[in-house]
């Protein structure tokens, strides 16, 4: 970077990735075509994990002496995946339905005719598993915790409240543009990042005044078009994991104990608008156009975490007979 500042006299802000493996020339434009395919067809997410998975697929043939797909044989498939579950604890859904998908698209265009369709038709569902939310006083403990004083505080706390009124990812919130905020309607309307639809909510007023707090207060001045920046130069959209550097900086001041894999993310602020909605009545369909939804399935995981309304419809175990002692 100090060599490009030297050389041209700036800089351009970039991550930097490491380099893709390399793969056999066959592999590599099968899964450019197979990408190209899926484009348009499925959400820029969804095209991303199909292609991640594909590209572990190919690597784990490629290490195994395969350069074509004609010497690919279901036992090599079988083998991947036996190979990649230990790194797929919540279940290999995803994995199965990419490899799926890149082999019927191989089987359609007659690089192969290895009929792994079949041998994975009689996969065993995935294991949806329900991560906890945040209740009421720890987001506001939380939010408490938050030195609005500071442009990163000002900024989070904007971030968080957000979060917790509209229930948008993550992701959606660092892509939010200032022109997406019709101030004098008191709404918010996005393309969402993960499905792609697009999505119109309400602006509250706690959470309107945070964000307009920063952005007349503490948003740096920048031509991004991103509401949320960087607090340090240079002053470009947030990029990487966001969420969970804010909850990391926030979550032990408010005495609220984290550990990996509770849950107890920035996604939990979803959850807890999610669980929050089912609570007060509101029908799934509704929930589920709030949270932008593309199916009520996935809203109906918040009906267990609202454990107040499963009390009332739990049954006695009153008249079943006791045989283990351990059960008395």
């Amino acid at each position: 970077m100090l060599l490009e500042f030297k050389l041209a006299g700036k800089v351009a802000w970039r991550r930097r990735r490491p380099m893709s493996t390399q793969l056999p020339s066959r592999f590599e434009t099968a899964l450019r075509l197979f990408d190209e395919s899926l484009s348009g067809t499925l959400a820029v997410g969804s095209v991303e994990l199909a292609v991640g998975e594909i590209r572990q697929l190919l690597t784990h043939l490629r290490d195994r002496g395969h350069d074509s797909f004609g010497s690919v044989g279901l036992d090599d498939v079988r083998g991947f995946l036996m190979a990649v579950a230990p790194n797929h604890r919540s279940g290999m859904g995803n994995t199965v339905w990419a490899v799926k998908r890149f082999f019927s698209f191989l089987n359609d265009f007659e690089l192969s005719d290895l009929p792994v369709h079949a041998m994975l038709s009689q996969v065993s569902p995935r294991r949806i598993r329900i991560l906890p939310r945040l209740t009421q006083d720890e987001v506001a403990r939380l939010l408490a915790v938050i030195d609005t004083a500071t442009a990163v505080g000002n900024r989070d706390y904007a971030m968080v409240r957000l979060a917790v009124s509209t229930g948008l990812r993550c992701g959606d919130i660092t892509d939010l543009r200032l022109e997406s905020i019709d101030w004098r309607r008191d709404e918010i309307r996005i393309v969402q990042r993960k499905t792609s639809a697009t999505l119109a909510l309400p602006l509250t007023a706690e959470a309107g005044n945070a964000v307009a707090d920063y952005v007349l207060n503490a948003r740096p001045a920048s031509d991004a078009p991103e509401v949320f920046l960087r607090a340090y130069a240079p002053h470009v959209k947030l990029t990487g994991p966001t969420g969970a550097l804010i909850m990391r900086r926030y979550l032990a001041a408010a005495g609220i104990h984290h550990r990996a894999g509770d849950g107890k993310t920035f996604h939990a602020l979803r959850r807890t608008l999610g669980t929050r909605l089912i609570e007060t009545g509101t029908e799934l369909p509704m929930t589920a156009q709030i949270l932008g939804h593309a199916r009520i399935d996935s809203s109906k995981r918040y009906i267990a975490l609202d454990t107040d309304s499963l009390r009332e419809c739990y049954l006695p175990l009153t008249g079943f007979g006791c045989r283990a002692e351990a059960l008395q």
